[in-house]
């Protein structure tokens, strides 16, 4: 049978569904008879003529399926940083089937999986919280979820002339860390990055990013290769009084080159 009957016969069977759970099949005054005997127009009109019963009911025919995915939903446990298992894993085989993570999948949900949430989120339109929510979770194993898309490579002088332009555009990017300011926030560690991208003191970026305790640290004079977002100019102010516009970069991923 063509795929549009395919289509038919699955409409068909969610609207016999929905009126077995209404208890008012055996009101239909539908015969239905062996439906592998049906031609694709044929099936149409049956299941038009089961559309006709039920909105003549005041039922919807897709409400059983719509019913079933709410149930669905709430069946589904949120994970986050610190979860492990079984679930962690299939949800990092399927980041990296959609090119979002990289590497092997250990069913531990750590800083290199919530990073990859939070870029499937922004990606799908999401609340970017890095968790995998029950919404998260569903629209990740969607047949239509979107596959990451690559990061820019950094064009320091564009991004320099024209800030506004480039904003909330992903980049990748590698360079020598000049200076590092870290702050301890809860069970994690706020740092701030002042990155030299060609080479000493040249085309300088600010990168922040955050950093699970007990994750290696980085240190002034380590090469860094950095994805992440531009969110536009940060300046501040040099101990000397004067002041220093970067580019500013919030990092969804970070690892030594």
């Amino acid at each position: 049978m063509q795929e549009a009957g395919h289509k038919t016969m699955k409409r068909l069977l969610t609207a016999l569904l929905a009126l077995a759970l209404l208890g008012v099949q055996a009101a239909l005054a539908v015969e239905l008879p062996d439906l592998n005997e049906y031609t694709d127009s044929e099936l149409a009109e049956l299941s038009a003529a089961l559309d006709a019963e039920l909105a003549e009911r005041g039922e919807d025919a897709g409400g059983a399926s719509e019913e079933a995915e709410a149930s669905e939903a709430a069946d589904v446990k949120p994970l986050k940083e610190g979860s492990a298992g079984a679930a962690v894993k299939e949800l990092q085989l399927r980041l990296i089937e959609l090119d979002y993570l990289s590497g092997s999948a250990d069913g531990a949900y750590g800083a290199l999986t919530r990073a990859a949430v939070e870029r499937f989120q922004r990606e799908a339109g999401l609340e970017v919280s890095g968790m995998a929510d029950a919404e998260t979770q569903q629209a990740l194993f969607a047949e239509e979820a979107p596959a990451a898309k690559q990061p820019m490579e950094l064009d320091f002088t564009a991004i320099s002339r024209d800030p506004d332009k480039y904003e909330g555009k992903e980049y990748c990017f590698s360079g020598s860390v000049l200076q590092v300011i870290e702050e301890e926030e809860g069970d994690a560690v706020e740092v701030e990055l002042r990155v030299a991208t060609s080479g000493n003191y040249d085309d300088v970026v600010y990168v922040t990013y955050r950093r699970r305790k007990g994750e290696s640290r980085i240190l002034e004079e380590d090469r860094v290769t950095v994805e992440g977002i531009y969110s536009g100019l940060y300046t501040y102010e040099t101990l000397i009084g004067g002041t220093i516009t970067l580019p500013r970069f919030n990092a969804t991923s970070l690892t030594l080159s």
